[in-house]
């Protein structure tokens, strides 16, 4: 800690502002939900009604203006559309009408989500990580240079204020509001321009929220961001920290501006604040007058001089690239899943006791058991556990139902030959067929000429390997066949799994 000199020293001046600063404004945007109405049957045979359901608005022409450096509230009752417009400001969702804008230029999607950080209502942390870990983990992903990474995470720390909490797990010790905070410090990690949040003082105490947003105003002043937040009914307190307010009700502008121009736009209406209230918690009292009567037209503020310093034309500050390789993301998750198993010893213990203690009941009943017909009986007790499966597996679920139908079109149940034709193709898009067949031709191919059923014990053979492989259709060769399809449905169900992780990423994206 520094020692203060005698003399008192002048104030530190700010920061000059960053190359990077950008105004976000919002021109008549409008969000409407189609609604649907239960038709009678009647209507499918007979007339239509001429007259359509009328689209629900979400959001009517909402326009604002958000300025670098100063936090802009989204204020309003539940149900005003604040969390819609947050989800159209950060690209999550297309606005039905309206323009947005950066620095008077219209938005790219995919450009914005690079410049911009979102911090949604609810924590999404690992509990089992301490804080440090956890923005080291997500530094180690944007900053690959691992000297880079302790400063990084030391200076992080320090401006959330948390320095005291770098090694507590968040899971225990961390308030609500402290783990709020853990979440703003990781959207800050890329030093966004533009920060949204979707409520960052819900479920939080007085003194909590008002930490929250001290340090909000912190990071908008001294690294010169343009912060926009949604809140429900903000105290007097938290006011303070806000530059200006965005009245919202029933998804209309009631008021846009700072609140003293709120206070004069209720006394323009013949509204008198009274003296136990603030402008804004009188206006939250009244607001279904307020949205009855006209609307102040928002009125778009003059370019400051940061606001023109740059703009979204140059390719340098939109064009951010991830800055680790796949293979470093890979390592890091890697290194925080095992951390997260040590850490976790009890469960650890007991699953690899349940997998010892099972692997061992298992080994212990067929060893050495021969191949008697009192042993093919004791084997086929396994057929009749496994037979109850699909019935009950059947009533779960879609997926569960699918694999009750490839184990029962498998041969394990039901051969082949006992099949209507009708039903053969679901027996060969059975992976488990695949698995069953070349399980059959590993035990028996070593078995071909040995005998497991006499007839007068001694005098005839009733049965042999090469007579199961042969009931089956099988033979020696088709061993490695049967692995190597298994082989693909596993590489096809991958490829297709991550097909449709890509195109839900890409309709999230639209």
């Amino acid at each position: 800690m520094e020692h203060q000199s005698a003399s008192p020293s002048p104030p530190p001046r700010s920061p000059p502002p960053p190359l990077k600063t950008y105004r976000l404004t919002a021109s008549s945007v409008s969000y409407t939900k189609l609604t649907t109405s239960t038709t009678p049957i009647t209507d499918y045979f007979l007339f239509k009604p001429c007259t359509s359901t009328p689209p629900t608005y979400i959001l009517r022409d909402v326009s604002f203006t958000a300025n670098p450096s100063q936090i802009l509230a989204i204020v309003g009752p539940s149900g005003a559309g604040k969390s819609t417009l947050l989800d159209i400001l950060a690209a999550r969702t297309s606005p039905t009408n309206g323009t947005l804008l950066l620095n008077s230029t219209p938005i790219n999607p995919s450009s914005f989500r690079k410049l911009s950080a979102y911090v949604p209502q609810h924590d999404a942390c690992l509990p089992l990580l301490t804080v440090a870990e956890t923005f080291a983990f997500a530094a180690r992903l944007l900053v690959p240079k691992a000297a880079d990474i302790d400063t990084i995470v030391t200076s992080l720390l320090s401006e959330l204020r948390l320095s005291h909490l770098a090694n507590t797990k968040l899971a225990h010790g961390l308030s609500g509001g402290e783990r709020r905070r853990v979440s703003i410090g990781l959207s800050l990690l890329h030093d966004p321009a533009v920060l949204l949040l979707d409520e960052p003082t819900s479920g939080l105490d007085s003194t909590s929220a008002f930490n929250v947003m001290q340090i909000l105003k912190s990071i908008a002043t001294s690294r010169h961001r343009t912060i926009v937040l949604s809140i429900h009914q903000p105290s007097f307190k938290i006011l303070s920290t806000i530059d200006r307010i965005l009245l919202l009700s029933k998804g209309t502008v009631v008021h846009h501006g700072t609140l003293c121009s709120l206070q004069v736009f209720l006394q323009s209406n013949g509204f008198t604040v009274p003296s136990q209230l603030n402008a804004l918690e009188y206006a939250m009292e009244i607001l279904n007058q307020l949205h009855e009567s006209k609307p102040i037209t928002p009125i778009s503020l003059p370019s400051s001089p940061e606001d023109s310093v740059t703009t979204p034309e140059n390719d340098q500050a939109v064009d951010i690239r991830y800055r680790s390789s796949r293979l470093h993301e890979i390592c890091s998750l890697y290194n925080r899943f095992w951390k997260i198993i040590y850490r976790t010893r009890q469960l650890l213990l007991t699953n690899a006791l349940e997998a010892l203690i099972v692997g061992l009941v298992l080994g212990t009943i067929y060893i050495n058991i021969g191949f008697d017909k009192e042993v093919l009986m004791a084997n086929s007790f396994v057929l009749f556990l496994s037979s109850l499966a699909p019935n009950y597996i059947a009533g779960t679920s879609l997926v569960t139902i699918l694999l009750g139908a490839f184990f029962l079109f498998s041969g394990y149940f039901i051969s082949k030959d006992s099949l209507p034709k009708y039903w053969l193709f679901m027996h060969f898009l059975s992976m488990y067929k695949y698995a069953l067949d070349a399980l059959l031709i590993n035990e028996y191919s070593c078995l071909v000429s040995r005998c497991f059923l006499w007839y007068n014990e001694t005098r005839t053979c009733m049965l042999t390997g090469g007579d199961v492989l042969q009931k089956k259709g099988l033979h020696v060769k088709q061993r490695w066949t049967n692995i190597y399809i298994l082989v693909g449905f596993f590489v096809f169900y991958r490829v297709l799994c991550l097909l449709v992780l890509i195109r839900r990423i890409s309709r999230s994206k639209k």
